[in-house]
């Protein structure tokens, strides 16, 4: 494969991302407002999985994403 076409490949797969990235940000907002609703506080440590380093880092940022997310969403 020539560099055009490996960062072509990177393009489809970065959209995919983005696509279930705004899938995801949906359910959080619905599960933080399910959680303000109940009084359950945002962070489930018990929830969050034991990875491979790397996929570690790359779920805790998203986790910590989704906590900001729903923890902004708390001003509205």
């Amino acid at each position: 494969m020539t560099l055009e076409e490996y960062r072509a490949e990177l393009d489809v797969i970065d959209k995919t991302l983005e696509d279930y990235f705004v899938r995801r940000m949906k359910v959080v907002a619905k599960i933080g407002e399910y959680k303000r609703a109940n009084g359950i506080p945002t962070l489930d440590a018990g929830l969050e999985p034991e990875l491979a380093p790397y996929m570690e880092e790359y779920f805790k940022a998203m986790m910590d994403i989704s906590k900001q997310y729903q923890n902004d969403r708390r001003s509205e």
